[in-house]
């Protein structure tokens, strides 16, 4: 297993030449890139969301298009629409910016529900349908959302349905002093996130490399014990008094292919409970519904995963 354990840090080395910190991040992004996931950023503005899924996309040799969502973005502007053209007399089809490999949904909460509706198929089957004629978008096709945890005037807050085909919700907090001094130094002596190139931001990982990794991960062994375990935590979230609604098969799934990458990225073969601990906040957070007495208590999306987690033992 040490292709994706050599591809990790191989990536992070890239990464953190534009990216300051933000350690765990840059971690679910490539569990992300690895089991073929969507991811939800949340944190305030200036946090380097943008920044990093487009390291990201210019470290793995991806396509990058970026989209902010707004109230009056229309399906058609995401996905793209038809045209009459006059001298071939005929309709022809103008791919959106959702033709690519890297999708930068950002602020997506900011656009109504019909218009978050049109990245459902993209997400969950990899293809487009207009007209009738279904449109491939490949095996490299990831959307990575942003949205600000603290401003909702405006907003149109995700549908569960919506929520459950992002693979991990990521939390993006505010760098602490020495992490801030350390970008503030780079910002000074000429660091422009523009420019990747110039930040020394380079090609890591090929198509080729991806492949091999994907198929590094999917020989990851699983033992009956962790599949239980991954089974009891989710039956947790489905009986705990916190929540209205536990997390759904999707989230079993999550929790499974997300340990399984992590076990490669730390160099095994095979599962351990620790790995499938380690994914359980950002795999299964976005995915649970609070009950309103738990919000009342403080009992935040991170709480009420840990007492989930909590009360079910640990396979040895």
């Amino acid at each position: 297993m040490t292709r994706c354990a050599d591809l990790r840090s191989e990536l992070h080395a890239n990464l953190q030449r534009a990216v300051v910190g933000q350690q765990h991040v840059l971690d679910g992004l490539l569990v992300a890139l690895l089991t073929g996931g969507h991811v939800l950023l949340e944190g305030v503005p200036g946090t380097a969301k943008t920044l990093m899924a487009r390291a990201l996309a210019a470290s793995t040799d991806a396509r990058f298009r970026r989209v902010q969502f707004t109230p009056d973005l229309l399906p058609s502007d995401i996905v793209g629409t038809s045209i009459y053209r006059a001298d071939l007399a005929r309709f022809e089809f103008r791919e959106g910016p959702i033709f690519t490999d890297t999708l930068l949904a950002d602020e997506i909460n900011r656009a109504p529900s019909k218009t978050q509706a049109a990245l459902l198929e993209a997400m969950e089957e990899r293809q487009v349908t207009a007209d009738g004629v279904r449109m491939p978008l490949g095996d490299r096709f990831l959307v990575v959302a942003t949205q600000n945890p603290v401003e909702y005037e405006g907003t149109y807050p995700l549908p569960e349905a919506q929520l459950d085909r992002f693979f991990l919700k990521i939390e993006v907090p505010l760098p602490d002093a020495q992490t801030e001094a350390t970008l503030l130094r780079r910002v000074d002596w000429g660091f422009d996130a523009l420019d990747l190139s110039a930040a020394g931001v380079s090609v890591v990982v090929t198509a080729d490399d991806l492949r091999a990794a994907r198929e590094e991960v999917a020989a990851v062994r699983v033992s009956d014990e962790v599949i239980g375990y991954i089974s009891a935590i989710v039956m947790s979230t489905r009986t705990s008094q916190d929540l209205l609604l536990g997390a759904s098969p999707r989230g079993s799934i999550a929790l499974l292919r997300g340990g399984k990458a992590w076990a490669a990225c730390s160099g095994r073969d095979y599962v351990v409970p620790d790995d499938v601990k380690a994914l359980c906040v950002p795999a299964l957070r976005h995915r649970m519904v609070r009950r309103p007495e738990a919000e009342i208590q403080g009992v935040t999306e991170v709480a009420a995963v840990e007492r989930a987690v909590s009360r079910v033992p640990v396979p040895r």
